[in-house]
């Protein structure tokens, strides 16, 4: 069969949760009353105590932590919610008054039957939200300053004053069930109906609702709510202009068996309280999810697990796996599709025909054969995405090849039966996602990175503020705004050329977003693997706007309906809006799919109150303005407010401002502590945000941390007045010594100067003599070197004649000769060098005439050339010829001559070589060589000369020295870099100015 009917797996409507004492929640289990004061903190009423719940904490009054109370067996709540003044008895008849979020014991308040004639103590029921009449036993009901004391036969009214204002004949059965509403007493009856109570003759009216003979009523007086349980169905009734409407709050459950005694419904947030007597609390609140599967086995996954989906119909969507969901819950597959798809993609084209991918192979599953027929398309590679375009096109996009970046974009036309896949054109990027801006135009995400394509012109073009992002799935809502998802970046949004990177949760949930869905009512709806979130567009677009500077973002978890907190993204489509009504979203265990406009969004709206302060673990009275003493060892404020959602959606924020200041932080439990703070004035501020709109309500703590008396006001000043009379006196006593020590530094300075006028003359002889003292010593090193010169040079005549004219020696003798010969002219070199240093360290002038460095260059390449190829070494000119450099010669000779000879000593079979660069009147030599390189400590020992500094061990050696001195005189600098095993590069570098 092509449609194969499946089974939906149903759940529960509500979600509901136990609290008792075995859970460490209520001091015991007998929740006899519930009751909400104004300021949204819901009150138990227990047989040990009073409880009071902000929808997360449990706070117990009872004998243990309450002054005055001798008794924990609690009676009834009543009183005046609108006035804060809510009563409740014990036991033993004490009054206790809960008034600004606390209780305390008050006196003159007594039982109200007590005023009453004709109603004994015991008429008043325990438990007064079960209003049966009992034989015998009259009892009192109040309802907005009227009492009704019912007897048997009659019915008596009382005012506020207890005076009878109306009394009349009534008779009715026993066991029968009253309750009040807006200052009227009201009548169950038998048949689905209720009476008004007066003196006039009944006339019953009709519930809107269909109850059982044994329906029940509960009322809560003080809360001004009445409800009426029937076949485990319980009702909230309103009344409107005298008539009763009904509203179901909870459904398959019995009360009864429960036996719950007290109920109170949170109408604006939608929270349902049931107290029982041996159970404790219960709260529930319904679902706004519902959740679908089927049991459906398909080779392509995990059953159950889904991921892409599109609709189908008006009312119905189709999974990458063949199955249908419609939104009443009803579920059918299409068995062939299940068969051919990874589940990553799923389109249904213009005509009705179904495409799906799997690897390298495309799908088309025909209508006209009611999707039995299909036709295959197999590319090179895998897919990474289909995409339905205009004009009747699907584009493909697959990857490159292994181990290649970038993929390739097809287009199939469907108006052709089964046409060939075209080429488009290579894409620099594989494709995660593709969407449509216009005819021509795509948004596309990728692993790194956001694409814009245009499919006409065949080009892609990169957003550069979203380049290493992996794009999970994009949302356009038109050709300027865009919605991006990412993995583990976040999520983004591109609007008018600009992209705005969103701030995260608390938890970070939203840096994986797997999809983004827009409903009319201007929520967007984004998945993640720990639950849905919701966000009003219009903040976003504020944050975007820098109007705001952060984000109310709505949390939803499996409490709200679904089965796993986890969604599913990669996919596409991520998600359907099926006719602006109904939205479809996959998820790890089965079809998630709701109504956005029929969700209830509870808002953190209450206020945030200081609960207590506690120093060192001990209480301490609430006022408008604390102080503390300074020697504290740990202070904490214990911060509360009221909310009845999912507590994730409750962030309270907390700041610190004084002499120590702490900036935002979120609360993560119920209390912000400090520790040792010092003196001074402090403001502590709690904020949160209030829901959509993202408006924050700020509440400001005023406290102070009291000084010791020597960190006073009082004590400072008389600190600095006793300072400045010390000051005072210290200068009186030092001015009369320095005029006694002043005298005495006269006479010495006389006698000082006739020493110091004796000392300069005797230095200035001492200068003259070691001024013809150096002069000396350069003459004789200069005549010195001059005299060594000549003979040294004739030896090296000498070698090299011997070298060259003696016919066919042995080699041992040959080679011998040579040394000498190269010997002897290093030698004479070296001296030629020591006079020329001598010499034009004496001159002032750095230049010379204009020569050519690369004859420079060559000639000393000449010279060791016979050096260099005993070594195997080759030395390589790549000077340019056109050079010409005003260098003074002599000096740059003799560093060249250094510089190759050290080149040379540390290269073998290896290369060294030249090369010059000229640039803005400033040449630049470059010597390289491929030796040994300098040991790092030689290394920094030379970059630390170079730079000026004096090592504290000289290395051996002159020539480095005598080059360094030789820089300095020419205005030059030398950089060196080395690497062990790798060679050495030096860089000379000066300044010409023709």
């Amino acid at each position: 069969m092509l449609f194969i009917c499946l089974q939906s797996y149903s759940q529960s409507e509500y979600y509901f949760t136990w609290y008792s004492s075995d859970s460490n929640h209520l001091p015991q289990n007998s929740v006899k009353s519930i009751l909400q004061d104004k300021y949204g903190f819901l009150w138990l009423a227990t047989e040990n105590g009073i409880v009071r719940y902000d929808g997360k904490n449990f706070k117990i009054y009872n004998s243990e932590n309450t002054n005055n109370i001798n008794s924990n067996r609690m009676m009834l709540f009543s009183g005046s919610i609108e006035n804060d003044s809510i009563i409740i008895f014990n036991e033993k008849e004490e009054a206790f008054l809960i008034h600004k979020r606390g209780i305390k014991r008050v006196h003159g308040i007594y039982y109200p039957q007590k005023s009453l004639k004709n109603i004994s103590d015991k008429s008043y029921l325990l438990y007064h939200s079960q209003l049966y009449t009992r034989p015998g036993k009259p009892f009192a009901l109040t309802s907005d300053e009227r009492t009704f004391v019912l007897r048997n036969d009659s019915i008596m009214v009382l005012n506020n004053s207890f005076k009878c204002t109306e009394k009349f004949e009534y008779t009715y059965k026993d066991s029968s069930q009253f309750f009040v509403n807006a200052g009227k007493l009201y009548l169950l009856g038998p048949n689905n109906d209720y009476t008004l109570c007066t003196s006039e003759n009944k006339k019953f009216t009709k519930f809107d609702i269909k109850l059982s003979q044994q329906a029940k009523v509960y009322s809560n007086i003080p809360a001004k709510q009445t409800f009426i349980f029937s076949e485990k169905k319980l009702y909230y009734l309103k009344s409107y202009n005298g008539k009763f409407t009904s509203k179901l709050v909870f459904d398959n459950f019995d009360c009864e068996e429960n036996n719950i005694v007290s109920v109170y419904y949170d109408d604006k947030n939608e929270v349902l309280f049931l107290g029982s007597t041996n159970k404790g609390l219960l709260i529930a609140k319904k679902k706004d999810f519902k959740h679908n599967s089927t049991d459906y086995h398909h080779n392509s996954g995990t059953d159950d697990v889904y991921y892409a989906l599109t609709k189908y119909s008006s009312n119905s969507i189709l999974t990458s796996t063949g199955e249908i969901f419609n939104k009443n819950g009803e579920t059918n597959v299409i068995q062939h599709i299940g068969y051919h798809t990874d589940k990553y993609n799923i389109i249904i084209d213009d005509d009705g025909n179904i495409w799906t991918k799997n690897g390298s192979k495309l799908y088309k599953f025909t209508k006209k054969s009611k999707f039995i027929e299909h036709y295959e398309w197999r590319f090179r590679n895998s897919i990474s995405t289909i995409e339905k375009g205009s004009d009747h096109t699907i584009y493909i996009s697959i990857f490159n090849d292994k181990d290649k970046k970038g993929g390739f974009l097809y287009s199939i036309n469907t108006d052709s039966l089964k046409p060939n896949a075209k080429l488009e054109f290579k894409l620099s990027f594989a494709s995660s996602c593709l969407k449509a801006i216009s005819k021509n135009i795509y948004w596309s995400g990728s692993w790194a990175g956001l694409y814009q394509i245009d499919v006409k012109s065949k080009t892609s073009k990169k957003i550069s503020d979203l380049s290493n992002a992996h794009v999970r799935s994009i949302y356009v809502h038109n050709a300027n705004e865009a919605w991006i998802s990412t993995y583990n970046k976040g999520f983004f949004l591109y609007k008018n050329n600009k992209i705005t990177s969103f701030p995260l949760d608390r938890n970070k949930y939203l840096l994986s977003v797997h999809c983004i869905v827009e409903d009319k009512e201007g929520f967007m709806w984004l998945t993640t693997n720990k639950g849905l979130f919701a966000a009003k567009k219009q903040d976003l677009f504020n944050y975007a706007d820098h109007k705001i500077n952060n984000i109310y973002y709505h949390t939803y978890n499996k409490d709200a309906g679904f089965i796993n907190n986890e969604f599913n993204g990669g996919c596409s489509p991520c998600g359907v809006y099926l006719e602006n009504q109904t939205l479809f979203l996959p998820s790890m265990d089965g079809i998630v799919y709701y109504n956005p406009s029929e969700i209830k969004k509870r808002q953190p709206y209450n206020d945030i109150y200081l609960d207590e302060v506690y120093v060192d673990n001990k209480s301490c009275t609430l006022i408008q303005n604390l102080e503390f003493n300074r020697n504290f060892e740990r202070l904490k404020f214990y911060l509360t407010s009221p909310f009845y959602g999912n507590t994730y959606n409750q962030n309270i924020e907390t700041r610190l401002e004084g002499p120590v200041f702490q900036d935002w932080v979120a609360m993560t439990e119920d209390n912000v502590s400090f520790s040792t703070l010092p003196p001074g004035e402090y403001i502590f501020k709690a904020r949160k945000l209030l829901g959509f709109g993202s408006k924050y309500i700020y509440k400001d703590f005023h406290f102070c941390v009291a000084p010791a008396f020597w960190q006073t006001e009082w004590f400072c000043i008389v600190l600095i007045v006793l300072t400045i009379l010390a000051i005072y006196f210290i200068y009186r006593l030092r001015i009369r010594y320095i005029k006694k020590k002043n005298i005495q530094l006269e006479k010495q300075v006389v006698l000082k100067t006739q020493q110091l006028q004796n000392t300069i003359v005797t230095l200035r002889k001492t200068k003259d003599d070691l001024s013809k003292q150096v002069t000396n010593h350069k003459n004789l090193i200069k005549t010195i070197t001059h005299d060594i010169k000549s003979p040294l040079r004739f030896i090296a005549i000498t070698g090299r004649f011997l070298y060259k004219n003696i016919e066919k020696p042995e080699a041992i003798v040959k080679e011998d000769i040579k040394a000498i010969y190269s010997s002897s002219s290093q030698l004479y070199h070296f001296v030629d060098n020591f006079l020329e240093y001598a010499k034009e360290t004496d001159l002032n002038n750095n230049e010379s005439q204009p020569y050519s460095l690369y004859s420079l260059i060559q000639e000393k390449s000449d010279f060791f050339e016979n050096i260099a190829s005993a070594a195997k070494t080759t030395l390589i000119n790549n000077i340019d010829k056109n050079i010409v450099i005003t260098v003074n010669r002599h000096l740059l000779s003799i560093i060249l001559h250094n510089i190759i000879d050290n080149a040379i000593k540390n290269t073998i079979n290896g290369t060294i070589s030249f090369k010059a660069v000229i640039n803005n009147k400033t040449v630049a030599i470059r010597i390289k060589d491929t030796g040994r390189g300098i040991e790092p400590g030689k290394l920094k020992y030379y970059q630390d000369l170079l730079e000026g500094s004096l090592p504290s061990k000289r290395q051996k050696g002159i020539g480095l020295h005598m080059i360094i001195e030789l820089l300095a005189v020419m205005g030059g600098t030398m950089n060196i870099n080395s690497k062990k095993d790798s060679g050495t590069v030096i860089i000379l570098s000066f300044r010409q100015n023709h």
